[in-house]
């Protein structure tokens, strides 16, 4: 063979095995493409299934703040359920929060009830997990998982891939994790930045664990109705006045009772039906102690008190204000030691907690009168919480994010 044939030869068999490489080389490219085009989205619907599970988690961690819960606390359970009706808030409300959600391919996101969990997580440790069989008023947190795995009966569909099919793959599984918690680590408050107003009302912090623990329960709470008189719902008052303390300079009728001078000087019924009606503004804490940031222990768990001037009784002329915002819920003060002087006696501030007003009584024998508020489990924004800060009982704190 001369030259120039084999050369032509040569030349068309290395562009046949070049193009049998380019062939298998594009395959092999465009699986590598596919794989990451398909990857990248599986992390996407990953993503929206995290946003998914936090806020399904967080909604269900809401149930820990109920009134049901509250008789769980106190353990006045009139019924029995109450506690199975806090876990069945929970699936419903995570179920309701990840409902809207879309992901990939879906408008709507299930949550498989077998994937939410309730239970107590130690707040004090990272990596603890999460005990699904607590002492029932101990409970604390909720674990929601959402998952697209095309599995049981109620979840979602896997992720279809789009061009990962080119390999033998038609679809992915994935999902995503939470775990929220009502943290009552409470150590502080600011006022007028939150839902509720304060009350410039104090209780002895003694007379008030004396009546979370054993006081009366004459009044109920209806959503749709208001205050039922005259029938409990298993939540114990709390008497705000008058609740006498044995000791000196203490008598029947004011005891360990107080109505706060919390800004200028002593305040008169106008400015008080204001507070009580509007809520204390933050401009009178500054005017009364220098700040509006009301904080109760420090960054080492130690705790701070405020000194504010007030008087150990209820004047009459505040019953409407009072009678104004019965059905809302206020913060009001708890001091752990108070001096006696007239319109000018001087509390000892060392907490805060929050109620529903429910009734107001200043006529009649002392053992007759009280303003009676109901304690709530309090989240707001106006809540501060630290991880130094002592349990609060379930009583104040945030809803958050644990894992």
């Amino acid at each position: 063979m001369s030259g120039a044939p084999f050369l032509r030869l040569r030349a068309s068999c290395a562009r046949a095995a070049v193009a049998v490489q380019v062939c298998v080389c594009m395959v092999v490219l465009i699986g590598f493409g596919a794989f990451v085009v398909d990857v990248g989205g599986m992390y996407n619907v990953r993503a929206d299934l995290q946003r998914t599970a936090d806020a399904a988690a967080l909604a269900a961690a809401s149930a820990y703040t109920s009134d049901e819960m509250m008789t769980v606390r106190m353990g006045t359970d009139l019924t029995g359920t109450a506690f199975d009706d806090v876990v069945n808030t929970a699936s419903q409300r995570a179920t309701s929060y990840a409902a809207p959600n879309p992901s990939y391919g879906t408008t709507t996101t299930n949550v498989h009830p077998g994937d939410i969990q309730t239970g107590w997580l130690d707040l004090h440790s990272a990596t603890a997990l999460l005990d699904t069989t607590p002492f029932a008023p101990a409970s604390n947190a909720v674990q929601v998982l959402v998952r697209r795995d095309g599995g049981d009966e109620g979840t979602n569909p896997a992720v279809p891939f789009l061009f990962a099919q080119v390999l033998g793959f038609s679809s992915g599984m994935t999902g995503a994790r939470a775990t929220a918690t009502f943290d009552d680590r409470f150590s502080g408050f600011l006022p007028g930045t939150g839902p509720t107003g304060t009350l410039p009302m104090t209780i002895h912090e003694d007379a008030f664990a004396t009546e979370l623990a054993n006081g009366g329960d004459n009044y109920g709470w209806n959503e749709n109705g208001g205050v039922d008189t005259g029938d409990g719902d298993g939540i114990r008052e709390i008497r705000l006045y008058p609740y006498p303390l044995s000791g000196a300079g203490y008598s029947e009728g004011d005891g360990n009772f107080g109505v706060l001078n919390i800004g200028s000087g002593n305040q008169g019924l106008t400015e008080l039906r204001d507070q009580i009606t509007n809520g204390t503004p933050s401009s009178d804490f500054i005017t009364e102690i220098g700040t509006a940031d009301l904080t109760f222990y420090d960054g080492a768990g130690l705790p701070i008190s405020y000194t504010i001037t007030g008087s150990p009784g209820l004047d009459g002329g505040l019953t409407h204000a009072i009678e104004h915002i019965v059905g809302s819920v206020v913060g009001f003060f708890l001091h752990d030691n108070v001096i006696l002087s007239g319109a000018n006696a001087e509390y000892t501030i060392v907490q805060m907690r929050f109620g529903r007003v429910m009734d107001i009584k200043l006529n009649g024998p002392p053992h007759q009168r009280g303003l009676y508020i109901q304690p709530v489990s309090y989240v707001g924004s106006d809540v501060q919480i630290d991880p130094e800060a002592p349990s609060s009982g379930g009583l104040v704190g945030r809803l958050v994010l644990a894992r």
